[in-house]
């Protein structure tokens, strides 16, 4: 149902870049200038095998009909999903699944082999993102919103409580693994609603 291949949208190009151009960057994050010689040899599909299994970063484009439907980027600390429209990565819809928490300063992987539906974010003339915490009981779900009220542009900020237990995801069994992840109506039909 879906292609892939193993490349990145350049914002300032405003374009997805080739899989080769896409690799060089992700090994220019990860090694600066000192990249091992090994890894020059590499193919993107290579990389993206080894980051994956040493939690590196990477990235996959899916594409759905031919056009550029979602770009994966996966690394030690999350999987986050921007979805296009019309073939500009605009961000106008992002989820988030964090691999693990942040405890006293330190990223403490999950060790249940899940990932976790952490945030949603919509982007349109205004922003909409909904933040969720993994670890609290009470006051788990957060809201911050841009609405127009008397043509002034307003931030809401406000929590809420619900039952996080649909926000549990089975890790990537593999490095391509990630088509389950895509069909965020599904997915968004699934999780329980936030009261008010």
């Amino acid at each position: 149902m879906y292609k892939t291949e193993f490349s990145k949208y350049n914002g300032l190009m405003e374009k997805i870049m080739d899989e080769q151009t896409t690799l060089e960057v992700h090994l220019s994050t990860e090694f600066s200038q000192n990249v091992p010689k090994k890894f020059l040899k590499y193919t993107p599909d290579e990389w993206a095998r080894y980051a994956f299994e040493n939690e590196l970063e990477y990235s996959i484009n899916y594409y759905k009909d031919e056009k550029p439907y979602c770009q994966v980027t996966s690394d030690s600390m999350s999987i986050i999903l921007n979805f296009y429209d019309n073939n500009i990565l605009k961000h106008n819809l992002m989820i988030v699944f964090s691999k693990g928490d942040i405890v006293k300063g330190d990223f403490k992987e999950y060790n249940n082999n899940k990932i976790f539906l952490k945030q949603i974010s919509w982007y349109g003339d205004l922003g909409k993102t909904l933040l969720f915490y993994s670890n609290k009981k009470k006051d788990n779900v957060f809201l911050k919103e841009f609405v127009k009220e008397n043509e002034k542009t307003v931030l809401i900020e406000q929590f809420g409580t619900a039952d996080l237990s649909k926000h549990w995801f089975d890790t990537p069994k593999d490095y391509l693994d990630y088509e389950v992840l895509l069909d965020y109506e599904n997915l968004f039909n699934q999780l329980p609603s936030v009261p008010a």
